[in-house]
């Protein structure tokens, strides 16, 4: 199956979950996530907002700011590339994203970041990911020296294999509401 089509059925399934569904499935990924070691000690973490029916982080979020995180959003730049900014404010961005407003943000570089959770498209049971493939988070990610890399997707969004490229960036584990797709953690 191509990525097209790969992510084509993994986006319908996604999808095809209700309000209510997703809203618990976010709730979950959210406290599988604050149990993770990795995500307790970290620092400095770039996280997003979630599109459309892409998985809500908003309580992960709240937990991190609670507890003193530094916590960043991506920005698309019209040159393919993304960067991090710790917002002071947010405008609607490349692609209608909701990211930190430039003007007004600290950027944030790469290799500060300890955690970097990722939206997915779809995902293996190896934890593999795939997105919506422009390629921005799999030239960033190499940047992000000091980062574990999580992705988080709904189970329904798993596929029994992922195709990649050598330019797809490996995750260390891919986060679901029910399970870790653990490869590194």
């Amino acid at each position: 199956m191509s990525k097209r089509e790969q992510r084509k059925r993994a986006l319908d399934a996604r999808r095809g979950m209700g309000a209510a569904e997703r809203a618990s499935a976010s709730r979950a990924i959210c406290a599988r996530l604050l149990s993770l070691p990795e995500v307790q000690k970290a620092k400095c973490v770039l996280s997003y907002l979630a599109l459309w029916d892409e998985a809500v982080l908003s309580a992960l979020h709240d937990a991190l700011l609670a507890r003193g995180a530094r916590l960043c959003f991506p920005v698309s730049l019209t040159n393919g590339s993304l960067e991090a900014y710790e917002p002071r404010g947010f405008v609607t961005g490349a692609y209608g994203i909701l990211e930190p407003d430039r003007a007004a943000s600290v950027p944030v570089p790469p290799e500060e970041l300890e955690l970097v959770l990722c939206p997915c498209v779809s995902f293996d049971g190896q934890g593999r990911r795939l997105g919506h493939g422009a390629g921005y988070y799999d030239r960033f990610l190499p940047r992000c020296r000091n980062a574990r890399v999580l992705a988080v997707a709904f189970e329904c969004q798993k596929l029994p294999g992922i195709e990649t490229d050598a330019h797809d960036f490996p995750m260390d584990a891919v986060i679901t509401e029910i399970a870790i797709y653990n490869k590194c953690l």
